[in-house]
């Protein structure tokens, strides 16, 4: 098959394969620009607390609901909920999701409605009103 193959089929398919290895290149170049992260922690989605998360913050943050209070601890570019009363969070799930540091990772504790997520910077333009599905 090869030799079927003219010098102008072999640059044109060489040429190919770099255009999309180009493509991919500036793809990952794009989206590795996420600047600082925003924690959002919500309480049956109000939000209750709001921190900047970037790769030098290191520090144990407290927040209130229902008359408790939860922890979670930011370290490295990433969070993570610390352990609960057994009465207050009898299965312990949320701190046992373990760290996060992604946007599309979330911490969630359903007994007391907590939710712990990052979102980048550009992702904090969002409206109210906007819609997501249409049923």
């Amino acid at each position: 098959m090869l030799s079927k193959m003219t010098l102008w089929d072999k640059i044109l398919i060489f040429s190919l394969i770099v255009i999309s290895f180009a493509w991919l290149g500036l793809a990952f170049l794009f989206n590795s620009k996420e600047g600082t992260k925003i924690v959002e922690i919500k309480v049956y989605g109000n939000l209750v607390e709001k921190l900047t998360l970037t790769e030098n913050t290191k520090d144990i943050y407290s927040f209130e609901f229902a008359e408790n209070t939860g922890y979670i601890e930011v370290k490295d570019g990433a969070v993570r909920m610390l352990e609960m009363d057994k009465d207050i969070c009898p299965d312990g799930i949320c701190s046992k999701t373990g760290w996060v540091k992604e946007a599309y990772e979330v911490i969630v504790c359903m007994p007391n409605g907590i939710t712990v997520n990052i979102k980048n910077n550009e992702n904090n333009k969002e409206k109210d009103n906007d819609i997501d599905m249409v049923a």
